[in-house]
């Protein structure tokens, strides 16, 4: 074999070898997240199984700059300040707010940034339109079917024709939930009762707001999710169900039931499309995922309904959700 044959043999079983993985070497993802809660550390890890689903596998072709504000609002501009000084290739924005903090924080407007999850980005003005990306941002939604929650509340308690919303009205993704959900309720016949939450501590006196209703609706939001466990207490003291947005809480009794998005895939779904931006692909291009109905699955509490002297009802004899 000559010289040159033997150079160009080389360089071909290179490339076979590590070409696929060239693009894909040294790149760093900076990881912004709320705080520490199951279902936003179930994103992060969707996220990173979206990395290496699509050709970026954490300690090897990709590594992840974690910090998260513990839910303190004041902490999250330097948070995000901090990230982006450790140079990443990319942003994940973990929530709303945090997201809309990037866009007002992150100077370098090269970085791309991948939110996940956060209900309605076009409202939230992160993006033009659920078709594609900004120039900077695109991601994941977990924005649910108030239809489809509504329709299983009624399966599972027969009598849900009042429907209690708590919202703080300084998010804008409890906005959009709560907007969302007017409309669906006034397609669907029932009388929504929303009651608006500025500060945790309030938590208690303005579920007693909603003791009249038939269930409670636990909806997506960076205050209330964190704070379950008062919401769940204030409930059971006054004998209203809750039905979460997220599974938490129902395994162990705390609340009836959870109809929800799966927030691991949300995540996924997210790192996927960081993988598209790694390889080169425009921001502005990639589309934002957004749910199905035929994405939520519903979970019953075991647990509550037997303390509750309860039974599932027919219509969700053949669910395979008590959990």
């Amino acid at each position: 074999m000559t010289m040159k044959m033997q150079f160009l043999y080389t360089a071909a079983l290179a490339t076979a070898l590590f070409g696929s993985a060239v693009h894909a070497q040294d790149k760093t993802v900076a990881l912004a997240n709320l705080g520490p809660h199951p279902a936003l550390n179930a994103v992060v890890g969707g996220f990173k199984k979206g990395m290496a689903d699509g050709g970026y596998a954490e300690g090897g072709d990709v590594a992840y700059e974690y910090q998260d504000a513990s839910f303190d609002a004041a902490v999250v501009a330097q948070m995000i300040a901090t990230l982006e000084a450790s140079g990443p290739d990319l942003f994940l924005t973990v929530t709303t707010p945090i997201s809309q903090a990037a866009l007002r924080v992150v100077q370098d407007k090269s970085i791309p940034i991948v939110f996940a999850p956060v209900t309605d980005p076009v409202d939230a003005g992160l993006v033009p339109s659920w078709a594609g990306g900004s120039d900077r941002f695109t991601g994941a939604s977990n924005l649910q079917s108030m239809e489809t929650v509504f329709a299983f509340a009624r399966d599972l308690l027969g009598d849900a024709d009042t429907v209690g919303i708590l919202f703080n009205p300084g998010d804008a993704n409890d906005v959009v939930n709560v907007r969302y959900a007017e409309r669906a309720a006034a397609e669907m016949g029932i009388e929504l009762v929303t009651v608006s939450v500025e500060a945790t501590a309030d938590i208690p006196v303005r579920v007693d707001a909603l003791k009249d209703t038939d269930v409670i609706y636990l909806i997506p939001s960076s205050m209330l999710q964190p704070a379950l466990p008062a919401v769940a207490a204030a409930a059971r003291r006054n004998g209203v169900p809750v039905i979460n947005a997220s599974p938490v809480g129902v395994e162990d009794g705390q609340i009836l039931a959870s109809m929800s998005v799966s927030w691991f895939e949300v995540g996924r779904q997210a790192g996927l499309r960081a993988a598209r931006i790694l390889d080169g692909e425009p921001v502005s291009a990639v589309d934002v995922y957004r749910p199905s109905p035929e994405d939520h699955s519903a979970t019953v509490s075991a647990k509550y309904m037997e303390e509750f002297g309860m039974t599932l009802p027919e219509a969700l004899a053949d669910c395979g959700c008590v959990r």
